[in-house]
């Protein structure tokens, strides 16, 4: 499991490809909460509101991109069955694959603890910041991320083309982040808990919630990868 986990981190970063998405996320979230009206220094206070609210939007299509090849490609290259040759069950590669995601997308996530450092500089007094926004922040996006990663893994076992994989995760994605709460179904959308967690308003719901939906796309993913032959 350990040797899929690294295998999967390591071909991320294996070409300019994954260097190049931390950068541009890095660059395009700086240009937001450090230069655009409505940013940090317009509103004055030591907070990043502005981060959490955009960084969604900008995952919601970074994580397609790269859950898309997640099984179609295995499929497609015939490699998936010689995974399910390997003394590892079927539920050890979907976690080594959901994990090895995961650890990407917080490896991109790392350079935006500058900001946090950033406000901590320009707090009065010094590293007086809001602290239950950062933490709420940062929980209520992994969260997040966690169940963008499981609908873009369900979305890549439907099909052995990445293209479509990569437009099922991106529609699966949007719907269950703004689509839901537009046809006002707000109970199974999940823009709701995270902006209560990523204003700091912690409720045992909203991590049930959380819970609930990976448990449910876990189980989904399951019975997908039973079904590829």
């Amino acid at each position: 499991m350990l040797a899929l986990l690294k295998k999967d981190v390591l071909a991320f970063f294996s070409s300019w490809m994954g260097w190049g998405i931390i950068a541009s996320f890095f660059v395009l979230m700086g240009v937001y909460v450090w230069v655009v009206d409505g940013n940090v220094l317009d509103f004055g206070f030591a907070e990043l509101s502005v981060f959490f609210n955009l960084s969604p939007w900008f995952f919601l299509f970074l994580v397609p991109s790269l859950t898309m090849n997640s099984f179609s490609e295995e499929v497609e290259k015939g490699t998936f069955q010689l995974l399910r040759s390997l003394p590892i069950s079927d539920t050890q590669i979907l976690g080594a694959k959901c994990l090895a995601l995961l650890s990407i997308l917080i490896l991109v996530l790392l350079p935006s603890l500058l900001f946090v450092q950033s406000i901590a500089v320009l707090g009065l007094p010094a590293s007086n910041f809001d602290s239950s926004l950062i933490y709420g922040g940062y929980a209520a996006l992994l969260l997040l991320l966690l169940c963008f990663v499981g609908l873009g893994v369900l979305g890549s076992s439907f099909t052995k083309k990445q293209p479509v994989a990569f437009l099922l995760g991106l529609v699966l994605n949007f719907v269950f982040w703004q689509g839901l709460k537009e046809l006002g179904w707000d109970m199974f959308d999940l823009s709701s808990p995270y902006n209560r967690l990523s204003m700091g308003v912690l409720q045992f719901t909203d991590l049930c919630f959380f819970c609930g939906f990976v448990l449910v796309l876990w189980g989904a993913i399951r019975i997908r990868m039973s079904r590829i032959i």
